[in-house]
């Protein structure tokens, strides 16, 4: 009686065939880590990969120090620049131009500078106010 090529159950990927024992660990090694001569190669590449990032990060950090000798941290508005333009924001999130105006003649600034300001704040408000609704309706 003729027997199966292969059992009804085997992949035949899976199936050893006519292969020896040591040509089956071979095959079998390669599937797991590519065999000694695999694991190399990714050693190699997760090396140049871990030099890479050590690069990468390097070049960030001479890069934020040239920021930091170009742009100095402290900020050029006075405590009482601050303080009217936050009262002036909780008065009225978006002054008209003629309020702008005035303030950035008050201050020495630009209309721009102020339209800006104005911006930045009412987003960041927004925001903050979109995240509280958020979190009551999570809370019910």
């Amino acid at each position: 009686m003729k027997q199966p090529a292969m059992p009804w159950d085997q992949n035949p990927e899976q199936s050893n065939g006519n292969y020896s024992e040591d040509e089956q660990k071979g095959k079998q090694k390669s599937r797991e880590g590519g065999g000694e001569a695999g694991g190399k190669r990714e050693q190699e590449k997760d090396e140049e990969i871990e030099k890479d990032l050590d690069n990468e990060q390097e070049k960030t950090r001479k890069m934020e120090n040239e920021k930091q000798k170009q742009y100095p941290k402290t900020r050029l508005v006075s405590k009482s620049l601050m303080d009217t333009l936050w009262a002036k924001f909780k008065l009225n999130r978006c002054p008209t131009i003629q309020e702008s105006l005035s303030l950035s003649f008050e201050f020495g600034m630009t209309h721009k500078q102020i339209s800006q300001w104005f911006y930045k704040k009412r987003k960041k408000y927004n925001k903050e106010m979109s995240k509280r609704k958020h979190k009551k309706k999570h809370m019910r």
